[in-house]
C-alpha cells in the first residue's frame, strides 16, 4: 500500500471523529454560544480562531511526546484540570454577566485570540481530544509527520465548522428573544450549562 492509500484510508474514520469531538457539547462551544448570544459571530470570531490556534499548539506538543509524558504523570493533568475548570468558570461568568450587545461591544468582556488559544493549553477535553487523535490517527515511521499534519488540519477544519455553527446559534436564538431581560436570562442558562460542562469533567 503507498504511502497516500494509507493516509486516504484514515479520512473516513478522521472525519467521524472529529466531527463527533468538536460539534458535541463541551467548554468551548459553550463559551462560543454564550459569546455568540452576548456579542454576535463577527464579535466572536477572535475567539474562534484562537481556539483552533490553540488546538493546532496543542497538536505540536501532543505530536512530539508531551502526551506520553502526562499519561506517565498524571498528577500533572490533575493540576491542569482544576487551573482549566477555575478559568473556564471565569470566562463564563464574565461573559454571562457582561452588559448587553449595544453597551459592550468593546474588548473589555469579550474572549479575545489569546485567552481562546490559552484555554486549550488547560482545557481537559482538549488535551484528551487530541492526544485521542493522535493515537488512533498517526501512522508509524516515515508517515507519522505527514499523519500527524492530516489529523490536525481535519481537526481543525471541521472544528472551525463546528465551532461557527454553535456561535451562529446563540446569535440566532438571541437576536429571536423580544426583550433585553429574556436575552439575559437565556445568556445566565447558557453560563449554567458551561458551568455544567466544566463539573463533567471531573466524571
Amino acid at each position: 500500500m503507498t504511502a497516500q492509500m494509507e493516509l486516504s484510508s484514515l479520512l473516513i474514520p478522521l472525519l467521524l471523529f472529529t466531527l463527533l469531538a468538536t460539534a458535541t457539547p463541551g467548554p468551548n462551544n459553550s463559551l462560543l454560544t454564550l459569546s455568540g448570544s452576548r456579542f454576535g459571530y463577527r464579535q466572536t470570531l477572535p475567539f474562534i480562531f484562537g481556539i483552533r490556534a490553540g488546538i493546532t499548539g496543542l497538536f505540536i506538543l501532543m505530536g512530539s511526546g508531551i502526551g506520553g509524558i502526562l499519561s506517565e504523570n498524571p498528577h500533572w493533568y490533575f493540576y491542569l484540570k482544576i487551573l482549566g475548570a477555575g478559568y473556564l468558570v471565569y470566562l463564563a461568568v464574565k461573559v454571562a454577566f457582561s452588559g448587553n450587545r449595544k453597551q459592550h461591544n468593546h474588548a473589555a468582556n469579550l474572549i479575545g485570540f489569546r485567552q481562546g488559544a490559552l484555554l486549550q493549553f488547560i482545557n481537559p477535553k482538549s488535551m484528551m481530544m487530541v492526544l485521542s487523535c493522535i493515537t488512533a490517527f498517526s501512522l508509524p515511521g516515515e508517515l507519522y509527520l505527514l499523519s500527524v499534519l492530516q489529523a490536525c488540519l481535519i481537526f481543525n477544519l471541521v472544528g472551525l465548522m463546528s465551532n461557527s455553527a454553535w456561535t451562529l446559534f446563540g446569535a440566532l436564538i438571541s437576536r429571536l428573544l423580544s426583550t433585553e431581560q429574556a436575552r439575559d436570562k437565556f445568556n445566565k442558562v447558557l453560563a449554567l450549562l458551561t458551568l455544567l460542562a466544566v463539573a463533567l469533567l471531573f466524571i
